[in-house]
C-alpha cells in the first residue's frame, strides 16, 4: 500500500507474520479436535476427508464460533492487541471489546511469494468460498495464494497449474493427480479472479509455460472465472481452458474420475483470446483442432 499510515518496520512485519502462522497453527489444531458439527459432515460430503490428517499437505483449518478463542490464543501466545487488529486477525467491538473477525468457518492459508501465511480464505456453511483477509499495512491479498505449498513438491516435478473456482475443487484436482502420474496442481482463486501479482508468483513457482483453466457452472459464472486469462498470458505462455458442466470434486465422486479428468486435461485446447465487454463464454476463442494428415504425411 501506498499510504505512509500504513509503513511499517521490519521488526513489526516479522511479528504481523508470526501472528498469521500463530493463528494458522490455531485454526488447524481446532478442526483436528473437533468431534462434530457442520465442519466435518462438509468435509466428509466433499470427500476431501484426508485434510483430517495430521501428515495432509492441505493444512485446512476451522475457525470456530466464539467471540474471543483466537484472542485468547494469541495473547497466551504474547501477542499484543494491536498486532492482532494490524495483522487483521482482529476487531474492536463498538464497547472497546478485541473480537475473532473470522468464526465459524473452515479455513485455509494464503501464503505470499515466500510461502509464508498471510491470510486466509474461508469456507462457511453455506459452502462459499470467501477471502477473509483485507488490506492491511503488511499484504494485499491481491499478492497471495493457495496451493503452491500445499503441492510444491507436484509443481517442482514439473505439475501444469489448474486454476478452479473452489478451493475444494482444488483439492479435488491434487488428489486426483496424487492418484496417477502428479501431471496437474490444482490452484483456487476464490471467487476474487487472479490478480497480475498472484499470476507472477504462480509461474515463478512452475517448471513449464502452460496453465489450464476449468469454466464451470453457468454463463454468467464461466465468464467471471475466465476474466483473468489476460493476466495468466503474460507469464504463460500456452493458456489452456476447459469447459465442462461437472466440477473437479464431482469427477473424483466418479468411478473412473481421475483418469476422465485427465483426459480432460490433457486434450483442453489452447486459448487464443477472450472477447471482453459483455461477451459471453462462448465467444471464448479456442485453437481449431490441427487437421487431419492425410495419406503418407
Amino acid at each position: 500500500m501506498n499510504d505512509p499510515g500504513f509503513a511499517i518496520g521490519m521488526e513489526e512485519r516479522r511479528r504481523l507474520l508470526e501472528a498469521n502462522a500463530s493463528a494458522a497453527r490455531f485454526f488447524r489444531r481446532e478442526l483436528l479436535r473437533a468431534t462434530g458439527g457442520w465442519p466435518l459432515e462438509y468435509v466428509k460430503d466433499a470427500r476431501i476427508e484426508q485434510v483430517l490428517s495430521v501428515d495432509s499437505t492441505w493444512q485446512v483449518g476451522y475457525a470456530p464460533p466464539t467471540a474471543t478463542a483466537l484472542v485468547d490464543h494469541l495473547r497466551a501466545e504474547k501477542f499484543q492487541h494491536s498486532t492482532m487488529v494490524r495483522a487483521g486477525l482482529v476487531a474492536w467491538t463498538d464497547d472497546g471489546e478485541a473480537v475473532d473477525r473470522f468464526q465459524d468457518q473452515l479455513v485455509l492459508v494464503t501464503r505470499d511469494v515466500q510461502l509464508t501465511p498471510t491470510g486466509f480464505v474461508g469456507i462457511g456453511s453455506d459452502g462459499q468460498a470467501r477471502l477473509l483477509d483485507s488490506d492491511t499495512g503488511f499484504h494485499q491479498p491481491s499478492n497471495g495464494l493457495v496451493g503452491i505449498h500445499e503441492q510444491i513438491d507436484l509443481l517442482r516435478d514439473g505439475a501444469i497449474p489448474v486454476l478452479v473456482e473452489h478451493p475444494v475443487d482444488a483439492i479435488a484436482v491434487s488428489n486426483m493427480s496424487r492418484q496417477l502420474d502428479g501431471q496437474w496442481a490444482g490452484i483456487p482463486v476464490c471467487g476474487a479472479g487472479l490478480s497480475t501479482a498472484q499470476a507472477r508468483m504462480l509461474r515463478k513457482f512452475s517448471l513449464g509455460d502452460q496453465a489450464i483453466v476449468i469454466l464451470t457452472g453457468d454463463d454468467h459464472h464461466q465468464k467471471l472465472t475466465s476474466g483473468y486469462l489476460l493476466d495468466l498470458a503474460l507469464y504463460y505462455d500456452r493458456i489452456r481452458a476447459v469447459l465442462t458442466p461437472y466440477s473437479p470434486r464431482t469427477f473424483e465422486s466418479m468411478d473412473g474420475g481421475a483418469q476422465l479428468m485427465d483426459e480432460l486435461l490433457t486434450t483442453a485446447r489452447p486459448v487464443l483470446r477472450y472477447r471482453f465487454g459483455g461477451a459471453g463464454p462462448s465467444e471464448l476463442i479456442l485453437d481449431p483442432e490441427p487437421p487431419d494428415p492425410g495419406p503418407g504425411l
